[in-house]
């Protein structure tokens, strides 16, 4: 009998050793990522997904992209300018969906072409018990539609046919309010690489029922700013570009769109004193 107890403590023992050792390996294989620019949140990556480290080894880097863009953003959040659902359009690894959803109440529509994304920020919100984030898998455009591309879905220009490689099928997001996918929205973040104009006359409803904040990126030295600033303006919104890059082409920028009613002089002189009056171009 007493041999007997003595080898269920030696297992026992046995067992609360691998579980110690196993949870050091776990911790291993996971990095944490503090966005020091969006209220400070630690985010728990993979260190690795799918067998490759290539998009963890982005988003660790990201808190330093793009800095005033997610200053602004926190600005608005944290004020409770910015406090119902969020519209993440090209929300590629959830660099922006995550942090967004730890700040909010609100829900985060992580919306993206690529399985693989769509599938990583699935697991960083599970890794971060994130419950508040909505991943939804599609293009988007001005209708219902079939676009193609030559590149990668991870990271890719769209055209509105059917000429090239990649095929996918792209709703609007007023399309996707008339199915109840998404709703009640304060803020849309458009990073959808020269679709910009193209979703937003596809969001018309609700930009009218909402009034939503909007953010848009956009290559200014050969994409069309003036349709987009027209579209914005015939619905009484106040536009400033942002002046800091932030993406791979040195012309690429953040725009920033309030409607009248949600834009006053202490919003702007808030947001010039937290990046510099001089980053703030008023269109």
């Amino acid at each position: 009998m007493n041999n007997f107890i003595l080898v269920c403590i030696l297992i026992f023992i046995l067992i609360i050793l691998l579980i110690l050792h196993l949870n050091k390996i776990e911790k291993f294989k996971n990095v944490e990522v503090i966005f020091n620019n969006d209220n400070n949140v630690k985010v728990i990556i993979p260190a690795t997904f799918n067998s490759s480290n290539y998009i963890p080894n982005y988003y660790a880097i990201r808190p330093n992209s793009e800095k005033n863009f997610r200053k602004i953003c926190n600005y608005l959040i944290i004020n409770n300018i910015i406090k119902n659902n969020i519209i993440d359009l090209g929300a590629w690894i959830g660099d922006n969906s995550i942090p967004w959803a730890m700040n909010i109440k609100g829900i985060v529509y992580a919306i993206d072409p690529s399985e693989e994304n769509c599938n990583f920020i699935k697991e960083v919100a599970k890794m971060n018990n994130v419950n508040n984030v909505k991943i939804i898998k599609t293009g988007v455009s001005d209708k219902n539609e079939v676009i193609s591309t030559n590149d990668d879905l991870g990271h890719a220009s769209f055209n509105s046919d059917e000429n090239s490689t990649n095929k996918i099928n792209a709703v609007t997001l007023d399309y996707l309010y008339m199915k109840n996918e998404i709703n009640n929205i304060d803020f849309i973040h458009l990073d959808v690489e020269g679709m910009e104009y193209k979703v937003l006359v596809g969001s018309k409803d609700i930009i009218d029922k909402y009034r939503p904040i909007i953010t848009f990126e956009q290559h200014i030295e050969i994409e069309d700013y003036n349709i987009i600033f027209k579209f914005l303006t015939d619905r009484k919104y106040k536009i400033f570009l942002l002046e800091e890059v932030c993406g791979d082409r040195s012309d690429c920028r953040n725009s920033f769109a309030f409607p009248e009613e949600k834009y006053n002089d202490k919003i702007y002189k808030d947001i010039t004193n937290i990046v510099g009056k001089d980053k703030i171009i008023i269109k």
